[in-house]
């Protein structure tokens, strides 16, 4: 991979304003997930900075190097299954959040919104969008 690799955010933001309970389980979460693993760019960063027309947004943010076009193909096949795993991890933790607190989550990728976590769930936009179209490509890759 070259150096000059760019990188994209899975980013997944509390809909809504965050309770300091919820807070407190991102900052936990963050730290818990930070320790599971060696993480490929870095583990995820805590997301809670003001937001345009006065939302705060709060949540967790992952960085990646893209798999997008034309830098796909640079992309280590290894490396892209890490950041696979890397990823779903962060869902999971997501997930448990959001059921624990009843409080749902809106996932972004690449600046783009592909779906939301709800009562604990993954909707099919990152279920079967993100993460199942994810595995198709690194199954399809041999």
């Amino acid at each position: 991979m070259r150096d000059d690799h760019p990188t994209d955010w899975l980013v997944i933001l509390v809909e809504g304003d965050a309770s300091p309970s919820v807070m407190s389980s991102i900052r936990s979460a963050a730290q818990e997930l930070a320790g599971q693993r060696p993480w490929v760019v870095g583990p995820p960063s805590i997301v809670d900075e003001p937001g345009a027309e006065g939302r705060h947004l709060t949540g967790l943010a992952l960085s990646l190097h893209t798999a997008f076009p034309p830098w796909g193909d640079e992309l280590d096949r290894e490396v892209d299954r890490a950041y696979l795993e890397e990823s779903q991890s962060l869902l999971r933790e997501t997930c448990r959040i959001s059921a624990e607190h009843e409080t749902n989550f809106i996932v972004e990728f690449a600046g783009e919104m592909i779906g939301l976590i709800e009562a604990g769930r993954m909707d099919d936009g990152v279920a079967v969008g993100l993460i199942g179209e994810w595995e198709r490509t690194l199954n399809g890759r041999g």
